[in-house]
């Protein structure tokens, strides 16, 4: 049975979030990554580089998402970065190549995101995720630093941690290739329309 393209009226509103990104040009190829699959709200957390939206290298990167960098907002914590937001997927390798972390459930982006839009609260319970309909998530996705990654304590709040199936041996993807992913299959989940802006 196909399932059920959700109206505009419905759509989730989502924000990008980037954490400590340390090369300037990766803020331009994740504004685009995200105007490519109908998303641009974009929030930066401790950027190495305080003006990086309006580098002229980060606007070329951005191939056209302009209004994506011009709007994006620039927080020096998480927690203000999560603001009005309500459902909060942390993203990460599964299989980290560089350092030991703490264990943790990493899930299959596509997975989480049709059981959150569906509101399978058994699912979710499965998963041991939080569940909102979709009429009420205030979405947060959020991806760490190039070098390290998310910390420990970012991760920690979190409802749930998404792992792209990356190969385990070389998992580690760049951080814009890693927006366009999750982007897309977020994208997808709510059903290929042609925007998701608010």
């Amino acid at each position: 049975q196909k399932r059920e393209i959700i109206t505009m009226k419905v759509l989730p509103t989502t924000r990008f979030i980037l954490l400590n990104t340390q090369h300037n040009e990766n803020v331009g190829a994740a504004a685009r990554a995200m105007k490519t699959m109908g998303f641009d709200e974009l929030a930066l957390v401790s950027p190495r580089d305080k003006k990086v939206c309006s580098r002229e290298k980060v606007i070329q990167r951005a191939s056209g998402a302009v209004e994506v960098l011009r709007n994006a907002k620039i927080y020096s914590s998480l927690d203000q970065a999560l603001d009005g937001t309500n459902v909060i997927c942390g993203t990460g390798m599964p299989n980290d190549m560089y350092r030991k972390r703490a264990e943790r459930k990493y899930h299959n982006p596509r997975d989480y995101f049709e059981l959150l839009l569906e509101g399978n609260t058994a699912a979710m319970d499965y998963f041991g995720v939080s569940c909102e309909r979709a009429v009420n998530v205030r979405l947060a996705l959020i991806f760490g630093s190039e070098r390290t990654g998310m910390e420990e304590s970012e991760m920690d709040q979190c409802h749930v941690m998404l792992g792209i199936p990356t190969n385990p041996e070389f998992g580690s993807l760049n951080l814009a290739a890693a927006v366009q992913l999750i982007a897309y299959d977020w994208r997808v989940a709510l059903g290929g329309s042609a925007s998701y802006g608010p």
